[in-house]
């Protein structure tokens, strides 16, 4: 545990000094024939809850005609800004904005209903304003970038439910799947959290940390998972779905 607040501490010092490319007004102006100026008519607060380290952190973005504010707040970690729009192309639902430091976002949203918006935010670290014209809407099981969340209006609860459920078996392990438990060869992990756009819950034993990705071929009697156990709890939430083996699992 010491390990992951001292990654923390040195996140944190990243954030503050600042890294990654910033955007400048030659930069704007050289891609200025790419940006679209579409109205943005998006208002309103929009709120995503989700637990990690056993807190509840809240993401808000805020609507208006030519910026979108964003504020994180949480146990783990807390941030505000306020980014300017550069352009939005309505025709693919794509919304790119700058803030104060310089930095360029690239967001996509979909699905909107009276309620809910589900939405996809990538921090162009690279290229700044040209890696955010150049990419692409999402797949829709993107686990890069978070994924996709889905934010609700008023602050209701969005919590993300494990939709999975069942017993799923194969040569190695045993799974029984529920929302705040899964059972894994008959010890039972409680939930620390679930993060739908990443495909990963996390949960806890005493002093051993399960972690499992769920895979993108779902069926109804056929899954796939990583399964992984950690005594530091640190690893559990660093791994990315990328960086994990998936192995198949039949439905008992």
């Amino acid at each position: 545990m010491k390990s992951f607040f001292i990654l923390l501490v040195v996140f944190n010092l990243l954030l503050l000094i600042g890294c990654g490319h910033k955007n400048t007004a030659e930069e704007t102006k050289k891609f200025s024939d790419q940006l679209v100026n579409d109205p943005f008519t998006m208002t309103g607060d929009y709120h995503w809850s989700f637990q990690l380290m056993g807190g509840l952190q809240q993401s808000v973005h805020t609507f208006y005609a030519d910026s979108i504010t964003y504020s994180m707040e949480g146990k783990v970690y807390s941030t505000a800004y306020t980014m300017k729009k550069l352009s939005y192309d309505d025709s693919i639902k794509k919304w790119i904005g700058q803030d104060e430091d310089g930095f360029v976002y690239v967001l996509f949203f979909k699905e909107p209903t009276a309620h809910t918006l589900t939405l996809y935010k990538r921090k162009c670290k690279v290229n700044g304003l040209e890696e955010a014209i150049n990419f692409g809407i999402p797949a829709s099981d993107a686990t890069d970038d978070h994924g996709w969340n889905v934010y609700a209006r008023n602050n209701l609860d969005t919590a993300d439910e494990l939709l999975v459920s069942g017993t799923y078996t194969n040569d190695k392990y045993q799974l029984v799947l529920e929302n705040d438990q899964v059972v894994l060869d008959d010890v039972s992990f409680s939930r620390l959290s679930y993060h739908a756009g990443e495909r990963r819950w996390v949960g806890q034993a005493g002093t051993v940390y399960l972690q499992i990705f769920i895979g993108k071929d779902d069926s109804s009697k056929h899954l796939s998972f990583s399964v992984g156990k950690f005594n530091d709890l640190e690893k559990a939430y660093r791994t990315k779905y990328a960086d994990v083996k998936f192995a198949r699992y039949d439905q008992r």
